[in-house]
């Protein structure tokens, strides 16, 4: 494993212990938790794109699969998801972390 899936298993699990364990009252306002969805789901294609950027791949396919399932998990919590959200999730979160090479080249770094 290199820092790269490092980093985003340790950012996603924190984030979803937080809103999995602690259920945060805070964020009962549904812009806010839009916010949140929006700057999560932009932390994982910024470490997706950057992972795969170069032509010396620093993120395996493995890794961004499992950042994907973490990431649809953390919004599952997030969003109080019932348990068959959490199943949805996880799928969804496997589609989207397995199909990640087909999206990043679509995406134009300056």
């Amino acid at each position: 494993m290199n820092r790269w899936t490092i980093l985003g298993v340790i950012f996603f699990g924190a984030l979803f212990a937080f809103f999995a364990f602690w259920r945060v009252d805070v964020l009962d306002s549904r812009t806010l938790k839009g916010i949140t969805a929006a700057f999560l789901f932009g932390s994982y294609c910024a470490i997706v794109i950057f992972g795969t950027a170069d032509k010396k791949r620093s993120l395996s396919l493995a890794g961004q699969t499992v950042l994907g399932v973490f990431l649809a998990l953390t919004l599952a919590a997030l969003f109080n998801a019932p348990s068959e959200g959490f199943v949805l999730a996880a799928v969804l979160g496997l589609i989207l972390g397995f199909t990640a090479d087909r999206w990043v080249e679509y995406v134009q770094l300056p």
